[in-house]
């Protein structure tokens, strides 16, 4: 049963209130941003909800059948809290949000929590944002278990079963998370670092993210990587690459049981899934063709 803080539950009870809604948003990064309907900002357990840009929250749906109701958050695209170049480069992707009710007469009464979760699509309008707000249900949607295949299943490096599986492999050091530095640049989703000494493709489908420059907290996955130092970005960027940018480059797993679990991580043992398995010709096929 919900239960509210005694102050705000007497605040509520007089039926005259001076109630606000709130969105709290912690990002992936630890950067905290807050929301509020109030018209001038508040401070709620030392966090600042913003009134400008704006807040507007669609209507907070909880079916009986545990169904996930559609919920969005809408405010006004001032290229200031949410910058065009983050929400293009992820930066926002799986941030975590909470929606509380306060009274703004009285901060210190404590809150009424009403939905939480992560953020989903964020999309650019030209003159306002909207996020997709998913609460906590929308995990009972997802598939428990995994299915069978002949390329690993397992995020590289993981080291949990239940979030990207069990890896094990340590990659948080040389030669698997290396620096680098811009040299030159070809284009938006093709630079060079001329001081790389990895072999071609080391960080072929591996991530690097940007320190300093245009980009810096944006990452982006590699498409593929020459010998010669020169990346390639599966997606361009929306702000310029110069010269001198820096950034941290992680290496790269095709989930090839050969190629890379052996020959590249030395990690066999721990290779998730199952390379050898007959193929659905096989086990369909009628059993005279077996003879």
């Amino acid at each position: 049963m919900k239960s509210l803080p005694a102050a705000l539950a007497a605040h509520v009870a007089t039926r005259e209130t001076t109630l606000a809604t709130a969105l709290k948003i912690t990002r992936t990064d630890g950067q905290v941003f807050g929301f509020t309907t109030h018209d001038v900002d508040d401070v709620v357990s030392s966090v600042t909800y913003s009134a400008n840009p704006g807040l507007d929250v669609t209507d907070i749906i909880i079916d009986a059948s545990g169904a996930v109701g559609n919920l969005e958050l809408r405010t006004l695209h001032d290229g200031t809290t949410f910058t065009t170049a983050e929400v293009l480069g992820g930066v926002w992707r799986n941030a975590a949000f909470v929606i509380f009710r306060y009274n703004w007469a009285d901060l210190a009464g404590g809150i009424d929590t009403l939905l939480a979760g992560t953020l989903g699509e964020v999309e650019l309008k030209q003159n306002s944002v909207v996020a997709e707000l998913r609460d906590l249900r929308q995990y009972l949607q997802q598939p428990v278990g995994s299915l069978s295949s002949k390329t690993c299943r397992y995020r590289l490096g993981s080291t949990d079963k239940n979030n990207g599986g069990l890896c094990l492999k340590d990659i948080s050091g040389a030669p698997f998370t290396m620096p680098f530095t811009v040299t030159s640049v070809t284009s938006a989703s093709v630079f060079r670092d001329s001081a790389r000494t990895e072999a071609a493709d080391w960080f072929g489908e591996g991530e690097i993210l940007w320190l300093t420059g245009n980009n810096a907290g944006i990452s982006k996955k590699v498409k593929t990587y020459d010998a010669d130092g020169t990346f390639t970005l599966a997606l361009p960027l929306l702000s310029a690459i110069q010269v001198g940018d820096t950034g941290t480059a992680i290496v790269g797993c095709r989930k090839r049981l050969e190629e890379d679990c052996r020959d590249k991580f030395d990690n066999v043992l721990n290779f998730g899934a199952e390379p050898h398995r007959q193929g659905i010709n096989d086990v369909t096929k009628s059993v005279a063709s077996n003879v």
